[in-house]
């Protein structure tokens, strides 16, 4: 497998002479976020039931790539800061502990059968890591990526704003051949009177998680890629922005939130001060165009202390602290802890209960080196595009670690997939900005 040149100490970047012909890192990821946001999440690979999305197998594929990549080096290359491949390895070695503590205890075949599948997930989630971290080869190339993946959710906004008008999930036309219904799809949830859209994802919480992961990284694209028309960077920010509060959510608005300001710190103040009109102007153009819909959003923290969701949270602290009191060290395994015990809607507390303190510690320590390394990227940015990439980057994962608080995205694909995938683009900007 030939190796470019770009730097000594860049462990991987993918050729475009590698084994997959004259595809490069940055477009098999982006056929992965394809598969991921395009294909309906209910359309999966028959015979591989959970584990046969077709996003989940090309993970995979990109997991087998990186470590042929690794054992095909004739080479050793100098060493150089990943500390988000770092955390993912010490990752991997606790879920596998927590799979050891799983099968060496008597077990539910149920659980067993979680337990495998949560392997072969994390694993192909750690595999577009990897290649994103590893493989992206230029600057220009993950720019080239983050702009086909705000497209691609721009896409889902403006499909879950038709839902939105509509009634109609629509996507129970599409099929592909080859594909076998993974679980059924029933018509659009409800909530404050309003159709809660959900575009391609199985949830509204899980498609609201996704757009505002995508929201940072649309309005750092806006602000910073001058070489493009005002149009095509402001259309994808509108078409998110507007998605947001109609997925009713409220882990949408607080990562959301979260988003914006991180991106709109870097800005100065004057773009701040168009910024702010323009939500204000869209607050009122809701409260028109949409009757109730601002009160609906204001209920969600105004009623919180008698949401039966807010308490669901709070009354599984102690459901949960039973559990951990067992295995606090290593946990019952990565997806052992079924919904039909509870579901918790805290991802940071499942994880507690299925691979312990000691996963929970390296699970934070990915999340914290991502964040450390779009902080240093954008220290190291020598442009305004470059700057704006590694902040839009930092407003990702920091949405990303906000909804893991308030609901479990790991057990949805397309969450955990856009997760990890941003996870390992923080880590490759880091790398291709520290570049001489």
């Amino acid at each position: 497998m030939t190796v470019l040149q770009a730097r000594p100490a860049a462990p991987f970047p993918l050729s475009p002479a590698s084994a997959l012909g004259r595809l490069d890192a940055s477009s098999v990821l982006t056929g992965y976020a394809v598969l991921l946001m395009a294909v309906p999440n209910r359309l999966v690979i028959g015979p591989l039931g959970g584990a046969g999305s077709p996003a989940g197998v090309l993970g995979l594929a990109c997991l087998l790539w990186w470590a042929a990549h690794q054992l095909g080096r004739s080479a050793p290359t100098a060493p150089a800061p990943a500390p988000v491949r770092t955390a993912l390895v010490a990752l991997a070695f606790a879920v596998g502990a927590s799979f050891v503590a799983a099968t060496v205890r008597p077990i539910d075949p149920q659980e067993f059968s979680t337990a495998t599948l949560g392997l072969v997930l994390l694993a192909g989630w750690g595999g577009v890591l990897l290649v994103g971290n590893d493989g992206i080869a230029s600057r220009k190339r993950l720019v080239v990526l983050v702009r086909r993946v705000v497209a691609l959710s721009a896409a889902m906004a403006t499909l879950g704003i038709v839902q939105f008008l509509t009634g109609e999930t629509l996507v129970d036309k599409i099929s592909v051949p080859g594909l076998a219904v993974n679980h059924s799809l029933t018509s659009l949830t409800l909530r404050e009177g309003f159709s809660r859209p959900s575009a391609t994802a199985t949830h509204p919480i899980e498609y609201g998680a996704v757009i505002t992961m995508m929201l940072p990284l649309a309005l750092a694209l806006a602000y910073g890629d001058r070489e493009r028309s005002a149009l095509r960077r402001w259309v994808p920010v509108a078409a998110i922005g507007i998605c947001i509060p109609l997925s009713i959510s409220r882990s949408a608005l607080v990562a959301g939130a979260v988003a914006l300001v991180v991106v709109l710190a870097s800005w100065p103040r004057a773009a701040r001060a168009v910024a702010g009109v323009a939500l204000l102007v869209g607050s009122v153009l809701m409260y028109l165009l949409v009757p109730g819909m601002l009160g609906s959003l204001l209920g969600l923290f105004t009623r919180i202390g008698s949401d039966s969701s807010a308490l669901s949270r709070t009354g599984s602290y102690d459901i949960a602290a039973e559990f951990v009191a067992t295995s606090p060290v290593f946990g019952r395994g990565f997806g052992t802890f079924l919904p039909a015990y509870r579901i918790l809607d805290n991802q940071y507390l499942g994880l507690t209960i299925e691979i312990g303190l000691v996963g929970l510690t390296a699970f934070l320590a990915v999340l914290v080196a991502a964040l450390w390394s779009a902080v240093r990227a954008r220290r190291a940015a020598r442009d305004l595009l470059g700057a704006q990439l590694a902040t839009g980057l930092l407003g990702a994962v920091a949405a990303g670690a906000v909804n893991l608080a308030l609901f479990d995205g790991l057990s949805f694909s397309m969450s955990a997939g856009v997760l990890f995938l941003v996870l390992g683009l923080a880590g490759a900007c880091r790398r291709l900005e520290d570049r001489p």
